[in-house]
């Protein structure tokens, strides 16, 4: 059964062309018929189907010659667009395709997914420098950007998730617990406790402490230490090393006295010129034992004696010397002795001091007797 809006709208066109034929007197050009039919004569309700060549509107001209724009239930297929496009209010789509897609300014809170990379392209008139990401619209404006010279720079801190590390050519070089083994310079100027420590090469700790691999000696408080152990104080070298490769060394370097101490008291006193004390001399008397036998100026000891002294000895104050006379000279005090150092039987074992002066009065004593 035929459609009676389609017979209407059939029966009507054909009346209006009747009428524009009837009212021509000349031949019809069909060319030309379209215009002659009055605008909005026909009704689109009326059509149905059906292909229209050359359709325009106020909006829309077709001129095209294959399908460019499908309209669908789920959606609009486009398939090219030539131009500028303007699309005012909102605008939702899954997805859009483009070879090249250029505007002013993206805003999105949708990640970005590809399967290249995001390129930043450098031109004749424009280099990379200043290049990458800005964030906006929450305090200071962070940043990633290609720096000069060649680098990146953040403005923000980097935070990498527990057990990450940075790497350098495929070694890692900063963890969250240790550098890399790759990392032999450093600038350090501040470190925490140290459980170890092992150090090739020179050393300097606050200007005051320096080891000198050439030589190896340390100094403190002096870059040229004079020993193994230098420690310079006050201008004032103490050292502690050996000399000629074999004995042992402690002492100044310099013509300085030296002291040893215990309780913050000079025990033994080594003068610049080489003189010892033993003891203090502003505190009681301390007592010095010699587990051994003891010489004094002599360069070969006796064995078979505890005491070998080369020279005169003084004992509570009393001198006692050898000699072949009693002194004529010099002065000496009542009791001081003189041994005979050439003793012959007749003869006297000694001289004694009877009266001090100079030289004094002296007297024999102990005649020596031959025996048999």
């Amino acid at each position: 059964m035929a459609d009676p809006n389609i017979d209407k709208a059939l029966a009507y066109l054909g009346s209006t062309l009747s009428t524009l034929v009837d009212a021509s007197k000349e031949p019809i050009d069909y060319n030309i018929l379209p215009t002659k039919i009055p605008k909005r004569s026909l009704s689109g309700d009326h059509i149905n189907g059906g292909t229209i060549f050359g359709f325009a509107s106020r909006g829309i001209r077709d001129e095209a010659t294959a399908v460019k724009l499908t309209v669908k239930d789920e959606g609009l297929i486009v398939g090219t667009i030539v131009g500028d496009t303007v699309v005012k209010g909102a605008f939702s789509a899954n997805s859009i395709k483009a070879d090249v897609l250029e505007v002013r300014e993206i805003r999105t809170e949708q990640k970005f997914g590809s399967a290249t990379f995001s390129e930043f392209v450098a031109t004749p008139t424009e280099n990379l420098y200043g290049k990458g990401l800005l964030w906006k619209g929450q305090g200071n404006p962070k940043q990633f950007v290609f720096a000069n010279p060649d680098k990146f720079f953040s403005s923000e801190n980097l935070d990498l998730a527990k057990g990450k590390s940075y790497f350098v050519n495929a070694n890692p070089v900063l963890s969250d617990t240790e550098l890399g083994p790759t990392v032999i310079n450093s600038n350090l100027q501040k470190v925490g406790r140290l459980k170890g420590l092992m150090v090739d090469g020179a050393v300097s700790i606050n200007q005051y402490v320096y080891f000198n691999p050439s030589n190896d000696r340390l100094g403190l408080g002096t870059e040229e230490p004079n020993a193994g152990l230098s420690i310079c104080e006050d201008g004032l070298e103490v050292v502690v090393g050996t000399r000629e490769q074999s004995r042992g060394m402690v002492g100044t370097y310099a013509s300085n006295p030296f002291d040893i101490v215990t309780d913050d008291t000079a025990r033994i006193s080594v003068s610049a010129n080489g003189d010892i004390l033993l003891g203090n001399r502003g505190m009681e008397p301390v007592q010095v034992s010699v587990h051994g036998k003891l010489a004094i100026r002599v360069n070969t000891p006796d064995p078979e004696v505890d005491l070998h002294v080369n020279g005169p000895v003084r004992i509570h104050g009393r001198l006692h010397a050898y000699d072949e006379s009693f002194p004529t000279a010099g002065t000496y005090r009542i009791g001081d002795t003189i041994w005979n150092s050439n003793p012959q039987p007749g003869k006297s074992v000694g001289w004694v001091c009877v009266r001090a002066g100079t030289p004094g009065t002296w007297a024999s004593f102990g005649t020596i007797n031959h025996l048999g």
